[in-house]
């Protein structure tokens, strides 16, 4: 029986050139079925055949992923040319429908790059050619990041050492070149999209030379690398902390530094300008109630600084680094305040005020949690504050030669307690004082130009406007309260004298 195939010639016409391909099967059966006797059927063979959609793909430098339609008559295999190209799925079976297939490229840190990926089968293939954009340029300085608009694409490539980790877990830290200095908050180990705080898993530390690969991002108006989108570790050069050292007891002679006791179990961490000569301050530190006792340092004109804690006209975050010469675990991690004990919230206080080094270098080791006690905010902002400025007044008056500044707080006795952010155990203090000896240009007098002067404050609120002269007292005064000989290395027959003067009496304190 004769069968007639509805197939009229503008059906003909539409068919594609796959269908074309298929044509030769679909004539044989027309020939078996209009014979007047039916012979067995037989099918050719399809002829293999690869039809591409796409044959270009181009790809940024972050790399990513791309679909490409194709159509393989028989089974197929993908095969890249680079290893930085993958393709899923890399075989397939044959047909005469179209196929997709995803084309992932690595992102690319060097130089334009090109591959191609080609779809074999049997004796037919077809060929994707694969480009890519090149990655970031040459590494750009502190500064020229600091000139980039903000923009979530655009990658930059930065390396500096780091001067000071504040959270050793996300990866905030500090790092300068010889540009400039710059806060990243967050590096991971990898390209990711959030922090998977890997950053401890790298081993970087304070000293060593970092380069990383970050957005240029800002936060409450403040520039920074990282953020939302955190920075990632390309690679580093091993270095070490020359800033500072630890010592089990005081073996320098420096006019500042109390006496200390090499037996007591607490530790002189003395840290330095970046000269690695001049000293910026040392604290002595208490292991067990982890502040120091006491910080002692210089201050005068020449070490005050200048330009405030700005970079670039930007003013700087005020992280909390670690303090390199002491390990994680025995000293507060400060990255938010510090958390509530048994006491209320506390702010972080400094010892040595931050605006008593103004240059970025050692501005920043002032922010380290050795230089840190937990204090109330109606005290540090108040009349600690207003004590901190009349004690620059003092230092930076054209009269005197160099101020000598012991700042301290008192644990003993204290039943209260805050927490770090790793619920380690910090002892509020009673009190804090200040022990100040000056020397004056004018070394004429009958203490070679020394005076001195001690501040007593309890550790409560405190809203006082100004230094009067009944919060002051002798030093030898100050000594007896809180149990600390300080100006040792002053010589006894001027040391006797100026520790004895009552400061209410001495009109300098006053007239200036």
């Amino acid at each position: 029986m004769f069968t007639r195939l509805n197939i009229d010639k503008n059906t003909i016409m539409r068919l594609t050139h796959l269908q074309r391909i298929m044509l030769p099967s679909l004539a044989a059966v027309l020939v078996s079925a209009c014979g007047e006797k039916e012979q067995e059927r037989q099918t050719p063979p399809v002829q293999p055949s690869v039809i591409i959609e796409q044959g270009s793909l181009n790809f940024q430098s972050s790399g990513g992923s791309q679909t490409v339609s194709f159509v393989a008559t028989v089974d197929w295999v993908a095969s890249p040319t680079q290893s930085w190209v993958k393709v899923s799925p890399p075989s397939g079976q044959g047909g005469s429908s179209y196929q997709t297939m995803t084309i992932s490229v690595d992102e690319n840190k060097e130089d334009q790059r090109s591959a191609e990926v080609t779809i074999s089968a049997s004796g037919a293939s077809g060929k994707i050619t694969i480009t890519q954009q090149k990655g970031a340029e040459a590494a750009v300085t502190i500064n020229e990041f600091y000139s980039k608009k903000v923009d979530n694409s655009t990658w930059y490539k930065i390396t500096g050492e780091i001067v000071g980790i504040a959270n050793p877990s996300y990866g905030n830290f500090y790092i300068v070149d010889n540009s400039s200095y710059l806060y990243v908050y967050g590096l991971t180990s990898k390209k990711v999209a959030s922090n998977d705080q890997s950053f401890s898993s790298l081993g970087l530390n304070v000293g060593d030379k970092v380069t990383f690969m970050s957005l240029r991002s800002e936060h409450n108006g403040v520039v920074e690398a990282g953020g939302t989108t955190p920075a990632y570790y390309v690679s580093h050069e091993k270095g070490e902390y020359k800033m500072g050292r630890k010592e089990a007891a005081a073996s320098v002679k420096w006019m500042e530094l109390p006496a200390t006791d090499a037996g007591d179990g607490m530790d002189l961490l003395t840290h330095f300008f970046p000269d690695g000569k001049q000293r910026s301050y040392s604290a002595y530190w208490d292991y067990d109630a982890m502040v120091s006792h006491w910080v002692a340092y210089p201050l005068c004109k020449g070490n005050s600084g200048s330009g405030g804690r700005t970079i670039g006209g930007d003013k700087t975050p005020s992280a909390f680094p670690l303090d390199p010469l002491i390990a994680r675990e025995k000293q507060p991690l400060l990255t938010n305040s510090y958390q509530n004990g048994n006491g209320g919230s506390f702010d972080r206080g400094h010892q040595l005020p931050q605006a008593d080094r103004k240059d970025m270098r050692v501005n920043i080791e002032t922010f380290f949690s050795t230089n840190m006690t937990p204090q109330l905010n109606s005290l540090n902002a108040n009349a600690w504050e207003v004590l901190e400025r009349k004690v620059r007044t003092w230092a930076e008056n054209s009269a005197t030669d160099t101020l000598y500044v012991v700042t301290g707080c008192v644990t003993e006795g204290s039943e209260l307690f805050s927490y770090d952010n790793e619920n380690k155990k910090v002892k509020v203090p009673v009190g804090y004082y200040k022990a100040l000896l000056r020397l004056a240009k004018d070394k004429t007098t009958g203490t070679s130009g020394y005076m001195a002067l001690a501040v007593w404050m309890d550790h409560k609120a405190n809203n006082a406007t100004s230094v009067t002269k009944q919060m002051t007292m002798s030093v030898d005064d100050l000594e007896k309260k809180v149990g600390v000989d300080f100006f040792v290395n002053l010589p006894k027959e001027i040391q006797d004298v100026v520790e004895a003067e009552s400061p209410a009496d001495v009109a300098w304190w006053w007239n200036n």
